[in-house]
């Protein structure tokens, strides 16, 4: 047993899963978004250095946790085993890549469409783990703990880039996201296709199939009609609630402006 393996297993701690609006969840929704929309509000003035700083950390952040995510799967719970189902590419997966594409890529639309898909997109993302504690409670406190940092970080990402006006704000900037979103599906597609194929794994990347789909709802439908029935209803309501969400912050940014425009008309 190496070093790594001994750390994981002093670190295993079984739990019983709290109940889905008890007392402790109810605290952990009102604290977890109070703190993470509070942050948000906080850095939202930040400049194009720090804001690079924040987003580079934030990656880090999120790839070292994912890390002792996947060395926890591998010597504690699949007994030296890869677990396939937890490839690192999910929807709320994606700040790992983006948030350097944001930092990093030349291309002002490209950049856009990182900021507003991580705006959106990883706000559903993170509210379904906030509200649904399926996914998010379990029976291992490290990955319990892992999970929630996870979601609520997701929440506070989006709040920052809401706050700070760094996603863009025109039809064409919400067709790329979604773009970029079916672009990842495929990706994901074919991701679970492969191991599906390779390994035998049946994995649900971003929900999409082939596999019947664990995703609430969508479950139930892959069940009646199949897969390709959940996909193809899926993804455009997903698309569309991530429209909500970015009808809401340009709502957020005009009436900012506006009321920036009011107290300079006051102070003048």
């Amino acid at each position: 047993m190496n070093i790594i393996e001994k750390l994981m297993w002093a670190l295993e701690c079984e739990m019983t899963s709290p109940p889905a609006y008890g007392l402790f969840h109810i605290i952990l929704i009102v604290a977890g978004l109070t703190l993470c929309i509070s942050l948000a509000w906080l850095c939202r003035r930040f400049d194009e250095k720090k804001n690079k700083i924040l987003l580079l950390t934030f990656s880090g952040v999120l790839i070292a946790s994912e890390i002792f995510k996947q060395l926890f799967l591998f010597y504690v719970i699949a007994d030296h085993s890869i677990a396939w189902g937890e490839f690192p590419f999910q929807m709320c997966s994606m700040p790992m890549y983006l948030c350097p594409i944001a930092v990093f890529c030349g291309n002002e639309r490209v950049k856009r469409a990182a900021y507003g898909f991580m705006m959106c997109f990883n706000l559903l993302g993170g509210f379904a783990g906030v509200f649904e504690p399926s996914g998010v409670f379990l029976e291992q406190v490290p990955l319990t703990v892992h999970a929630i940092a996870w979601h609520y970080s997701l929440v506070f990402l989006a709040f920052y880039i809401i706050f700070s006006h760094r996603a863009g704000h025109t039809k064409e900037d919400y067709l790329d996201i979604v773009k970029l979103f079916v672009i990842l599906c495929f990706i994901a597609f074919v991701i679970n296709t492969l191991l599906g194929i390779t390994v035998g794994e049946e994995v649900d990347m971003f929900f999409v199939g082939p596999n019947p789909t664990t995703i609430i709802v969508f479950n139930s439908i892959a069940a009646k009609f199949g897969w390709t029935a959940s996909t193809a209803i899926y993804v455009p309501v997903t698309a569309i609630a991530a429209g909500v969400i970015f009808r809401l912050s340009n709502l957020g940014r005009r009436k900012g402006k506006e009321v920036q425009s009011e107290e300079c008309r006051v102070q003048s």
